[in-house]
């Protein structure tokens, strides 16, 4: 029986206005997310990562394209169907301490996306228990509910910032660099946390993060994006052990391998990435592609499946599938 797809984008676009024109922050992006998987979206900063998160779930409006939750179209709802829309749909931001108003206890920072619930907002008894219910789920002692965020350690404002999330008990959450401003320990601590939140409550991730490493431990499948383009999409396995585009065999090789003995050869992209306002005719990534030939420069390659679940943007990827040496 195929596996039920929450999630499906379709040619999701995301323009803005700058003085010398538009820039293409996301550009034609498709994929889909399965009920109960996580997909990782990786890439440089400035890739279009974050703005592919947000405007799936309207926190920035679309310029183009479709995204289906559960087979109905985001960008369709009117004001009450968005509303009842954030039930189902939440998201962790990058910075815990940004995101989180200063002004606000911890207790008061998980009620307020419950206040939005009549049956909450009308029984302060049922909103207290519910806080500290979400305190515990998250691993927050509850003697730090009337703290506030500057009181805490980055790790701990991650877990408010995860508990306001569930608080509305949402199917499908976006994971925007959740752990990026965090030292490496705790880095563990809350991406374990993940991990056991979607084994209990059967969520759905998109997990967003320029660090492969980091995205191996948490994703089913992972898309690379670069210049608002998806280049590569397969599972996470392919993906480590036999990378098909340039793009991600040059990420892959700056990743530290910790056994003493073991190398790998470090590809060194060279030149700049083009500007996202004044796009190339052809490839995107053609300028910096060790591999690149003619076409390359004059025709921008669609995103094609070369075998069963492997999706990649290169001309030349089904002439080198199974040679991670391209």
């Amino acid at each position: 029986m195929a596996a039920e797809k929450e999630i499906v984008i379709n040619n999701l676009k995301k323009y803005f206005k700058v003085n010398n024109g538009i820039l293409h922050a996301v550009d034609d992006v498709s994929f889909y997310i399965e009920k109960g998987e996580t997909l990782g979206l990786v890439g440089e900063s400035g890739c279009g990562k974050s703005t592919t998160g947000r405007t799936i779930i309207r926190l920035l409006e679309a310029d183009g394209g479709e995204v289906l939750f559960n087979g109905k179209n985001v960008h369709d709802f009117n004001k009450v169907e968005l509303q009842e829309f954030r039930r189902h749909a939440q998201m962790v931001f990058q910075d815990p301490y940004s995101s989180l108003n200063p002004r606000l206890s911890i207790s008061d920072i998980i009620a307020e996306p419950l206040l939005n619930i009549k049956e909450y907002r009308r029984n302060k008894p049922l909103l207290d228990k519910r806080i500290r219910e979400l305190m515990d789920v998250v691993g927050l002692s509850q003697r730090l509910i009337n703290a506030y965020p500057h009181e805490l350690d980055g790790g701990r404002r991650q877990r408010v910032g995860v508990a306001r999330a569930l608080s509305v008990e949402p199917e499908f959450i976006v994971l925007d660099e959740p752990v990026s401003a965090l030292d490496v320990c705790i880095q563990a601590q809350i991406i374990n946390l993940l991990i056991r939140l979607q084994k209990d409550f059967g969520l759905t991730y998109l997990f967003i993060s320029h660090d492969l490493s980091v995205v191996k431990h948490i994703s089913n499948r992972i898309g690379v994006m670069y210049l608002g383009k998806i280049v590569e999409l397969s599972s996470y396995r392919d993906i480590f052990e036999n990378p098909l585009h340039p793009y991600t065999q040059a990420l892959l090789s700056a990743i530290p391998i910790p056994k003493v003995g073991l190398h790998r050869e470090r590809i060194i992209l060279k030149g700049d990435v083009p500007s996202p306002v004044n796009l190339p005719a052809g490839c995107r990534f053609a300028s910096r592609c060790p591999k690149a030939q003619e076409l390359c420069y004059s025709s921008s390659p669609d995103l094609v499946e070369v075998a069963p679940n492997r999706f990649v943007a290169c001309h030349y990827a089904g002439s080198v599938h199974g040679n991670t040496a391209m």
